[in-house]
């Protein structure tokens, strides 16, 4: 898992944290500290985090996010903030770090939320920032708002101080990009980021190479993997991923119908980690994914998790280290079958396929199983490549009878039908 130093090297390679003072402030506030109980193994990690035990409430930005966020914030020694939601202290923190924790004002109209956050702070020595329920009748230099749905910028712009600024997501056409709204007199200047400013990439030749961050596909990543945390559905991508992890988790451990979510919030979070980490293999962010997936390991041991940090590992070619997580996935289930189909693919891929066969035929025997189609295709590849066309095309019969549509199985008993010697 991501250690806090691993997580600044990968928001500086990214070009999004520059500032030395919101570096020191990642460096000294303990994230842990700022997280629910039982669920410190998900610290800096760069994802959405959960802000309260019972999972309820908008979860704590990304890293990537709340560091973009700040960034375009300029916190400075002295200057007056004020943080529109608790988000479990942390943001908050982070600037008390920066400016000072007197100058801190927190906005959080949820009375859980704002005992959760005074209690963390308090404990990090921060105890001096205001965290309340109304804004404050001092106006503020700085206004930071995660999230535009739970409050409304142009009211809070009127708490700024003259030529003082708010930084906040945009919304409607702007909802996938950073605003800043700067208050100047009677009116205020609203300016658009949908990608990090070119100040944030300043550096020398490696960072003007780098493309700068594109906030929109930083957003779009962002809402899916907050929207697994709250358990949400919006669309039809969200119900895509809570398919997946209902569909892989079915008759397992964490299958929603297994355990009591209220009463063990530490398995909905392995859950919800573990869903999280499908949704960023699937948008190709495989390092924060393989971290994910370890997170969810390390709250709740699971053998879907490590078979599919395999899988995450084989999208690299660490086929060895795939299967050494598939191996570890038996050894924590033996009952599911991904993993043993699995080891047969990637070692098909090494060309060892007479050590493929038995693992896929370990496949099909397991009792907790929902893919068998993926093991009689991988079979078919198997005696393909074997030469034994007629045992291939009984295992693409038998894949097809169990799912019609399963268009590879269709693909290779097509060319197997139209072309002696084809290999797959």
């Amino acid at each position: 898992m991501w250690s806090r130093e691993d997580l600044l090297s990968s928001l500086k390679a990214l070009g999004l944290l520059r500032s030395p003072g919101v570096e020191r402030a990642v460096r000294a506030v303990d994230q842990e500290a700022f997280l629910p109980d039982g669920l410190g193994a998900l610290a800096y990690a760069d994802m959405p985090l959960p802000s309260l035990s019972s999972m309820s409430g908008r979860p704590l930005a990304s890293a990537r996010c709340l560091v973009a966020a700040l960034e375009l914030l300029e916190p400075a020694a002295g200057l007056r903030v004020l943080v529109e939601g608790a988000r479990g202290g942390y943001p908050a923190a982070l600037l008390a770090h920066v400016v000072g924790p007197e100058r801190v004002v927190v906005l959080e109209p949820d009375a859980d939320a704002r005992d959760a956050a005074r209690e963390r702070l308090a404990r990090a020595g921060l105890g001096a920032v205001d965290v309340r329920a109304d804004p404050p009748e001092e106006p503020v230099d700085r206004i930071l708002v995660m999230d535009p749905k739970d409050a409304r910028p142009k009211e809070l712009v009127a708490h700024l101080e003259d030529l003082g600024f708010l930084i906040t997501r945009g919304r409607g056409v702007e909802e996938l990009a950073f605003v800043k709204i700067l208050r100047n007199g009677r009116e205020t200047v609203r300016l658009t980021f949908s990608q990090a400013p070119a100040s944030l990439l300043a550096g020398g030749s490696r960072a003007e190479a780098m493309a700068p961050v594109d906030f929109a596909r930083l957003f779009a990543v962002e809402d899916l993997l907050a929207h697994a945390w709250e358990g949400r559905v919006s669309g039809h991508y969200d119900q895509h991923f809570q398919d997946v992890a209902d569909e892989t988790f079915a008759d397992g451990p964490l299958d929603l119908e297994s355990f009591n979510p209220e009463r063990e919030p530490v398995k909905l979070a392995a859950r919800r980690v573990f869903q999280a980490a499908y949704i960023l293999q699937s948008a190709g962010e495989l390092d924060r994914a393989a971290d994910a997936y370890a997170r969810s390991i390390a709250l709740v041991p699971t053998s879907e998790a490590h078979t599919f940090l395999g899988w995450t590992w084989s999208f690299t070619g660490r086929y060895d280290d795939a299967i050494a997580e598939c191996e570890r996935a038996i050894e924590t289930d033996p009952t599911f079958g991904n993993p043993y189909n699995d080891i047969g693919a990637y070692l098909i891929e090494l060309g060892r396929i007479d050590h493929a066969i038995p693992w896929l035929e370990r496949a099909l025997a397991a009792t907790r199983y929902s893919c068998y189609f993926y093991a009689h295709t991988n079979l078919a590849r198997a005696y393909v490549q074997k030469g034994m066309p007629e045992r291939a095309r009984k295992c693409l019969l038998a894949a097809l009878d169990v799912n019609p549509g399963y268009e590879p199985a269709q693909e290779l008993l097509r060319r197997l039908d139209g072309a002696s010697g084809y290999f797959a």
